[in-house]
């Protein structure tokens, strides 16, 4: 199987991070043949710390999707010219053999894959939730975490792209699994998130996780199994939340 991809990287106001995000992509043992970087209605530094590096810009003044990050993302997937593509976020680290080690797993069933996701903060609350993301272990059904994904560029054209929803890793999964192929997680090898993660971000996090997953049809009864394995309550009432929002329930019809 070909081992050539590119990596799509969105990014908003992430001069923080972008840096080590593309020198750790730069770095790999695999090495991409392109790296897209979707500059979203950025003002600050992000622009210029990612034109340093040798990559394609795509600048966006303006949203016309209801969600931007998954605006952001196809208009990157629809330059692509390899089998594969890649979705890391402006705010990852990969260790160097990363791609590697993802392409010698990968089978002719292989839909999209990723390593292990590990959330380097150095904020107090950072280190707690690298903690409790041991929950995961809990989760019936084992998927590769989106913002560090391989995914095969084939299955996501024959779905005519990657759709205007809150979580777009979820809906390239979900279709994926559709269409017969797997997602894998390759526990081997890792990916540090390296934002520095609040309680108040980490609540916000839970809840619009629980608004997506009412939107992208995820059961009720699955949704209140999720919150309650791996203790995210929020997940929960924004679900709720969404269920009784007409905005939300238009968006879900939308989709479905």
């Amino acid at each position: 199987m070909m081992k050539s991809y590119t990596v799509i990287m969105a990014a908003h106001n992430e001069e923080k991070y972008i840096e080590r995000a593309l020198k750790s992509v730069f770095s790999q043992t695999l090495q991409p043949l392109e790296v897209i970087v979707v500059l979203d209605r950025c003002t600050d530094n992000t622009g210029n710390i990612a034109r340093s590096f040798p990559v394609t810009i795509i600048e966006k003044k303006e949203k016309k999707w209801s969600f931007s990050y998954s605006e952001n993302l196809e208009l990157a997937r629809k330059m692509v010219k390899t089998p594969f593509f890649a979705i890391v976020d402006a705010d990852v680290e990969l260790e160097p053999m990363y791609f590697e080690v993802l392409f010698s797993k990968i089978s002719e069933k292989t839909g999209c894959m990723g390593g292990k996701v590990i959330t380097k903060s150095n904020t107090f609350f950072g280190k707690f939730i690298s903690l409790w993301e041991k929950t995961y272990k809990l989760s019936l059904e084992k998927r590769p975490r989106g913002c560090a994904l391989l995914v095969r560029g084939d299955l996501i054209e024959k779905i005519g792209g990657i759709k205007d929803v809150p979580a777009p890793d979820t809906y390239i999964q979900d279709q994926v699994k559709k269409l017969g192929y797997k997602v894998e997680v390759i526990e081997s090898v890792k990916a540090y998130h390296a934002r520095d993660t609040t309680l108040k971000r980490a609540l916000k996090t839970q809840f619009n996780t629980g608004i997506a997953r009412y939107i992208m049809d995820k059961g009720f009864l699955r949704t209140l199994g999720h919150s309650i394995v791996r203790l995210r309550p929020l997940v929960f009432l924004g679900y709720l939340y969404a269920m009784l929002s007409k905005e939300k329930r238009k968006l879900k019809e939308k989709l479905t």
